[in-house]
């Protein structure tokens, strides 16, 4: 953000509150749209703010543009555009962001002060530096197969994979040329990575140590929300956001697809090796509880929040896997999904945090990304049918996962916007 010019008047002159809190209604909503609120939390928390102001604010959301406009009594009303080219995951930020919003509402701050605190933490450098980013995304590919049926050979593989992508995410940051090319790229190299590091482990199995090296970029966590927001009546965002997740499967179907003939090509076909033997069954709940740190780390969470994230990964997994065994697929799902909202709204009462802390890790875990990848995969490759099926299959998981976040919601509510 620029520098925000002075909020220091004359003395002859004093602030006019409702200019001061229109201000910080627009950067507390930019602020909120670059560090991850959903569209429909965010216009909810900028029409509170004004509601609590004074004056009627109109917010309209896109995954790359967001609309303000204002009515303040006794003036003309005026609107603004902004443009949105940043889009982060800054659960710190957004933590802060919460309670500078808190203490405005509650008339424990002055708009103005407020305003200048939003553009000293958006200049601030994010809590976990690349080092630590970039380690928490080898671990989280390695843990990964877990998710995928994987076992411990996979592992390092995995995680070599989830370094180079990482890397390459590193080198692509900021070039406006290599916008688009990302994901077909990551995924490429990824999917060569697997096929030669199998061909040179002799052990492994290439389709699951691909799809964990490329599951942060899988938009499973973005196909789920387009279908919130829908769900709550923001067509115009939720069908942005469902076409953008599209294009980002296919993206990474075609570098799958390209990335595996590149690895063939040299070191010949890969036969995915069978699983020797069940993995142990402590695998599981370890690799989930390690995966919900390494996600603290990269949504870049402060060190308070990493141990409920973990706790809220953890048990809308293990209630999803019982839920699976017992009901089948889509009503494991639903229970994970009730399981995250009804855990995350409670964190929200008790603590005084945003609820999406603990809530967007909790779903991560149960997203139908990689099906969402198959069903690409298998379309490109010639099996109409084949993909079809994972298609319906993906829509219903997303779905079910909807429909139980919406009853976490009416069972207990966050009671913050967030």
């Amino acid at each position: 953000m620029a520098q925000p010019p002075p909020t220091v008047t004359p003395d002859d002159a004093a602030p006019d509150p409702h200019s001061e809190g229109a201000r910080f209604a627009l950067l507390l909503g930019r602020a909120l749209h670059i560090y991850g609120a959903p569209a429909t939390r965010l216009e909810s928390v900028v029409t509170k703010v004004g509601a609590e102001l004074g004056f009627g604010v109109n917010v309209f959301s896109l995954p790359t543009a967001l609309f303000v406009s204002f009515d303040v009594p006794g003036e003309d009303g005026f609107a603004h555009l902004f443009r949105m080219h940043r889009s982060e995951q800054d659960f710190d930020k957004l933590a802060r962001l919460d309670a500078i919003w808190n203490d405005v509402v509650l008339h424990r701050r002055s708009a103005g002060d407020a305003s200048a605190e939003i553009y000293r933490i958006d200049e601030e450098p994010p809590r976990y530096g690349r080092v630590a980013t970039t380690l928490a995304l080898s671990v989280t590919s390695a843990v990964g197969v877990v998710f995928y049926g994987g076992g411990l050979d996979d592992m390092g593989i995995a995680a070599l994979c989830g370094l180079a992508l990482s890397l390459c995410l590193m080198v692509a940051a900021g070039r406006e040329r290599l916008i688009g090319l990302v994901e077909l790229v990551g995924a490429g190299l990824v999917s060569t990575l697997a096929v030669v590091g199998v061909h040179f482990a002799g052990v492994g199995n290439p389709d699951i140590i691909t799809l964990a090296g490329i599951i942060t970029l899988l938009p499973g966590f973005m196909l789920t929300t387009s279908i919130a927001e829908l769900a709550q009546r923001n067509v115009v965002s939720g069908t942005a956001r469902l076409a953008y997740s599209a294009l980002i499967a296919l993206m990474l179907g075609f570098g799958v697809l390209a990335g595996r003939k590149v690895g063939v090509m040299l070191v010949g076909d890969v036969a995915s090796a069978d699983a020797v033997g069940m993995p142990p069954t402590w695998l599981g709940p370890l690799a989930v509880a390690v995966a919900g740190v390494m996600i603290g780390v990269l949504f870049q969470a402060q060190k308070r929040d990493l141990l409920p994230i973990t706790l809220a990964v953890l048990l809308p997994y293990i209630a999803m896997r019982s839920g699976i065994d017992r009901l089948g697929p889509e009503l494991g799902v639903f229970i994970g999904a009730l399981i995250a909202g009804v855990v995350s709204n409670l964190y929200a009462r008790v603590f005084d945090r945003p609820a999406t802390i603990t809530r967007l890790p909790g779903i991560l875990v149960l997203v139908p990304g990689s099906l969402g990848l198959l069903s690409i995969t298998q379309l490109v490759g010639g099996d109409a049918v084949g993909g079809v099926e994972q298609l319906v299959h993906t829509l219903s998981t997303a779905f079910s996962l909807v429909v139980g976040l919406l009853f976490s919601n009416a069972i207990i509510s966050p009671r913050k916007a967030l």
